[in-house]
Parts: structure tokens; sequence; C-alpha cells
């Protein structure tokens, strides 16, 4: 079987989700051969593996005409199976290119994109994507039914492939113990795009409902944000005019090859996010072993084990965020096995299972 792979993106040192991706081409081209066509790269050599074939757009102006040759290219070297990740110009040329040569498109999608208003351009691509596409690929049964109430989309037509996460590389024998009062310091995670989307506006109202609140019963904690966007120096602004420089450190991006020393620091990992799909965070905490509070949206239920669905939080109530982190702090038992139960459930997503996974249900296009 030859896959055509469409990726937006490629950078070696991303703080973001994309080295998954890159981890997860590395495996699957064990097994099947590749052609991978990378939008946006900020290296002139990619090693992702045995049988990829790289090709990457240069001209940026003229990226969607590019785009369509360069599958039609893989058309013809024999690839029918297209898989594009989130990039509307690869999604909606391999669909017509499919269309007219005969194949099969996939679109991977898994954001709650129906909560914002998209530009003109981008949101016509990305209805363009889900309506061409042969399939939809998205995370979990929660986002297929999301997708399906909120752009009348077939079922039939919506594959449900979770996320995943190298074990061997995100692994914590002996994770923490947990936060007790006799330590000198709790350290709070955040790692995410700075953005309202993220819930990065929602960080200061957190924690100053924790100290309002719940000081008395930490002796002394930290909140680390790791990441950039558009909301860091608001964010700045408003840390310093409430004067938490003490409770809360901008970190800034950190590169997902390091990211696991952050991790293993930690005691809690927050996430308030406004939407989210299938969160990798969460698989990120959950394989370190790292209990966390964090939004009830999209797919985050169903990823969590059942422990967790006690420290999913509406969104936007900061006040029962920072009631949630404190009951974990000052609760042994629960925050043992919230880790227990963490570490066992993330097993399900593993590199290996998931990159098998994906070619079965590829594979079904080919039968």
């Amino acid at each position: 079987m030859k896959i055509c792979f469409i990726l937006p993106e490629y950078k070696e040192n991303t703080d973001s989700h994309f080295y998954h991706l890159y981890e997860f081409l590395q495996e699957i081209s064990k097994k099947i051969d590749l052609f991978l066509i990378v939008e946006k790269s900020d290296t002139e050599e990619i090693n992702l593996g045995n049988h990829v074939y790289i090709q990457k757009h240069k001209f940026l102006p003229f990226r969607f005409l590019e785009s369509f040759w360069l599958i039609l290219k893989a058309r013809r070297l024999g690839c029918k199976i297209f898989y594009t990740h989130y990039a509307y110009n690869g999604a909606v040329n391999a669909a017509v290119i499919c269309k007219l040569f005969g194949g099969k498109s996939y679109y991977w999608n898994c954001a709650m994109n129906w909560l914002f208003k998209q530009k003109r351009v981008s949101g016509l691509g990305y209805r363009l994507s889900l309506k061409l596409s042969d399939f939809l690929v998205t995370g979990t049964e929660t986002m297929k039914q999301s997708y399906v109430d909120h752009y009348k989309l077939n079922p039939e037509k919506i594959k449900v492939m979770p996320n995943w996460i190298n074990l061997d590389r995100f692994k914590n024998s002996q994770p923490k113990a947990g936060p007790s009062r006799a330590e000198k310091l709790t350290n709070i995670l955040f790692v995410h795009w700075l953005s309202k989307r993220k819930g990065a506006d929602m960080l200061v109202s957190i924690v100053k409902h924790f100290i309002a609140d719940f000081k008395s019963a930490v002796p002394d904690f930290k909140l680390q944000v790791i990441g950039d966007g558009p909301y860091k120096e608001e964010l700045e602004n408003e840390i310093k005019m409430q004067k938490l420089e003490k409770f809360i450190e901008l970190i800034g991006p950190v590169s997902n090859k390091y990211i696991i020393d952050y991790y293993k620091k930690a005691d809690i990992f927050l996430m308030p996010s406004m939407e989210e799909g299938f969160p990798r965070v969460l698989l990120e905490a959950m394989a370190m072993g790292v209990p966390y509070v964090a939004s009830d949206v999209g797919g985050v239920r169903d990823i969590s084990p059942e422990i967790a669905g006690r420290f999913l939080v509406r969104f936007g109530d900061t006040e029962m965020f920072a009631h949630k982190l404190e009951a974990l702090i000052s609760d042994k038992k629960t925050y043992k096995e919230f880790q227990k139960e963490e570490m066992e459930n993330v097993k399900q997503y593993d590199l290996k299972k998931i990159a098998d996974k994906f070619i079965g249900i590829l594979s079904e296009s080919t039968n």
C-alpha cells in the first residue's frame, strides 16, 4: 500500500503537537510506502524513516496550484490513498484529484471550529475539505457526533482514530508521589498555545481564586506556563498588574523534544481550554503520571480515565478550577488513584497500536 500523506509543516524543534506526527510517520513508514508532501519546512533535509519521498512547497503565492501538481504527481506514481492532516489546500486538491483520477481522500480534523468565525478564505477551504473528502477522520465518538450535528455530515463518512503518544519516549517509571503540605513547592503546569481559545486568559483568574480561597492549605505553589501565542503580551501585563510574578512563571515555547523535563517536575497539569478535540497535552500528562484539571469540552471526557471525570470543569468557571486544584493537592489517596488510572488508560494510545489502527482504516479503501 502506498499512501500520500500531506503535512502542513515540518519544524524539527517544534513546540507543537506536530512532533508526535513526525514520530508517527517514522513508525508507519516501516510498514507502508509514503509519498510525503510538506507544505512548509525550516530545513532542506527531512528524515522521517524509510520509503518517504519529500516534496516541499516553495512558492507561497502559488501554494494551492503547487499543491495540486504535487498531489497529481503522487497519484501518477501509484498513490491511491491520500491523507491530509488539517491542511485545507492539500485536502481540497486531494479530493478533487481522487474524483478525477480515482482513489480515496481522507481529511483529519479534530477541533471545535464551529465555535469561531473563520477568515473568509480559510473558512471556505475548511468547509470544502469537509464536503469534498471521501472521509473525515477525527479523534473520538463525541467529536464525530459533533461534526454530524454542526456540518450535517454523513456519519458513515466519518472515521474515528485516536491520537497517539510514543510511550517509549514519554515514560516515567517513578512518577512523583504528589504534593504534600510538607513540601516547599507545588508545581502546576500549563502547556499550550497562548490564546483565549486555549484558556490563557483564564490563568490569572484561576490563580487569584486559588490564593484567595486555598492558600492556607498550600504552603507554596507556582504555575509554570509553557507556550507562545497572541495572548502572551496581555498575560504578561495581567501578571504584573495583579503582582503575581511569584506565583506565575512564563517560560515561553519549549521544543516537544524537551518538554518531558517539565512534566517530571509537575505535580498537577492545568488545561482550561475553551475548545479541544483530542488534546495531546493530556496524553503527555497521563503518560508522565501527572493528574490534571481540565475543561470538559470536545473529546476530553472520552479520552480520560473514570477518576478524571471528577476534575473536569465547565469552561470559564475559574473558581471551580481553583477548587479542583486544591482538591487534588489536599487528597493524597485520590491523587495516587488518579495516577494509577491515567497511566493505565494511556496505554491504549501507544504509538505502535495507533499506527496499526491507522493502516487498518486506510486498508479498508483497498478492499
